[in-house]
C-alpha cells in the first residue's frame, strides 16, 4: 500500500467479482485493459489509475506478453496467458477525470474456480457488495470437440449451483457478465454468432435462474485475448482420444499465430469495463429523483455523482462505446436490459 492510499480521504468504492477456471486469461484481460487506459478510457476524460502493487503486476504481465510476440516464444505461453493459481487475487484501481484526484476506487477480486465450493461464503460475501459479477468462459473448452470438456474446465454446473444458493439474497441492481475469452478463432472464421448460442445453450440453467430476480441484468460480452494469435487444437494420445490431465480437461492446448508477423492487439477488453460504468450512471439517473431510495441505499457513488457533474457526464459518454445487442460480434443481453435504461 502507498502512503497516498493512507493519507488520502476514503473514496466511493465498486466492487467486482471475477470468477472463472484458471488459467483461462482474466489477468491477461486486466492487463489489456490496464494499458489501453492508461492515457484515457474510450476518447473520454476519465482515466484508470493502478494502487498498490497491481500496476508492477499487470506490468510484468504485459512484459511476459509482449516477449512472446516479439521474441517468437513457445506459442504454448500465450495459451497459458498467466501462471495459474489456487488463490484469491486482488486488484485495485481508481478512476477520475485526467488531471485531477481520482474520484472513485475499483477493486477486483478474482476467486478460482474451486473457491464456489471451498470457500463459498467468502465470495458469496463479496458478490452482494459488489456492483458487478464478471464470469469467464474459456471460449476453446466451450466450442470444440461439440463442447465435451466444457464442464469439465468452466465449471458450468458448479457455478450454477453456487448461484441457486445465492439468487434469493441479491436485493439490490447486479450486473451479471458472462464473458467468453479467447475467442480469436471464432471470430477469424465468422462464428461468434455460434459462440453466442453455444453460451446460451450450455449455461441455460444459470442465465434462467438469474431471469428469475428482476434485480439482476446479465450480458454476453466476447473478448480477444491477444489478437494474432487463436486456438490449434488439443493433443491426442495413439488411441486417438484427446489427452486428459487429472481434472479431466485436455492436457495440452495449442495455439498459433495467423501471419507472419503476428501483433498483440487484444480486442474488446475493456467493454466489460464500459457495460458496468454505463450500468452504474442508468442507475443513478433512474433513482436520482427518488429520495427515499437514495437514502435508504445511502450509495456513496450516487452522492458524488450529484457533487460531480463533469465525472458524471464523462461516463455518460462511455455509452457509445458500449456494444449492447450486436449478435454478429457475439454480443447480447439475455435479462434485465431495463436496468441498463436511463428512465423508467
Amino acid at each position: 500500500m502507498s502512503l497516498l492510499d493512507i493519507i488520502r480521504p476514503d473514496r466511493p468504492t465498486m466492487e467486482v467479482c471475477m470468477m472463472g477456471p484458471r488459467a483461462v486469461g482474466k489477468t491477461t484481460i486486466l492487463t489489456s485493459v490496464f494499458n489501453e487506459t492508461k492515457t484515457s478510457i474510450a476518447s473520454t476524460k476519465l482515466k484508470l489509475v493502478e494502487r498498490g502493487d497491481t500496476g508492477e503486476l499487470l506490468d510484468d504481465r504485459y512484459k511476459q506478453l509482449m516477449s512472446v510476440f516479439e521474441e517468437r516464444e513457445d506459442i504454448s505461453i500465450v495459451g497459458a496467458g498467466i501462471n495459474a493459481t489456487n488463490y484469491e487475487s486482488k486488484f485495485q484501481f481508481s478512476f477520475g477525470i485526467v488531471g485531477k484526484e481520482p474520484s472513485v476506487d475499483l477493486n477486483i477480486a478474482d476467486f478460482p474456480g474451486e473457491y464456489i465450493v471451498n470457500n463459498k461464503t467468502k465470495v458469496k460475501e463479496f458478490i452482494l457488495k459488489s456492483t458487478a459479477i464478471f464470469i469467464a468462459i474459456d471460449t476453446p473448452h466451450l466450442m470444440e470437440n461439440a463442447g465435451e470438456f466444457n464442464q469439465a474446465k468452466n465449471k458450468v454446473e458448479e457455478i450454477t449451483a453456487f448461484f441457486k444458493e445465492i439468487i434469493n439474497g441479491i436485493t439490490t441492481e447486479k450486473l451479471v457478465l458472462l464473458i467468453p475469452l479467447k475467442c480469436e478463432k471464432y471470430a477469424h472464421s465468422g462464428r461468434m454468432q455460434e459462440v453466442l448460442e453455444q453460451v446460451q445453450t450450455a449455461y441455460k440453467d444459470l442465465i434462467g435462474l438469474l431471469q428469475t430476480n428482476d434485480m439482476v441484468c446479465c450480458a454476453v460480452t466476447p473478448i480477444h485475448t491477444l489478437g494474432d494469435v487463436e486456438f490449434d487444437g488439443f493433443s491426442y494420445g495413439t488411441d486417438g482420444n484427446v489427452l486428459l490431465d487429472i481434472d479431466k480437461t485436455p492436457k495440452n492446448v495449442a495455439y498459433k499465430y495467423i501471419n507472419d508477423n503476428p501483433q498483440y492487439e487484444p480486442r474488446f477488453c475493456s467493454q466489460p469495463l464500459y457495460a458496468m460504468l454505463s450500468f452504474v450512471a442508468a442507475q443513478y439517473t433512474r433513482y436520482k429523483n427518488s429520495g427515499s431510495i437514495l437514502n435508504r441505499i445511502k450509495n456513496m457513488i450516487w452522492d458524488l455523482f450529484k457533487a460531480d457533474e463533469e465525472l458524471f457526464n464523462e461516463i455518460l459518454k462511455m455509452e457509445k462505446n458500449r456494444i449492447s445487442d450486436n449478435e454478429k460480434l457475439g454480443y447480447k443481453v439475455l435479462c434485465g436490459g431495463r436496468l441498463f435504461h436511463y428512465n423508467h
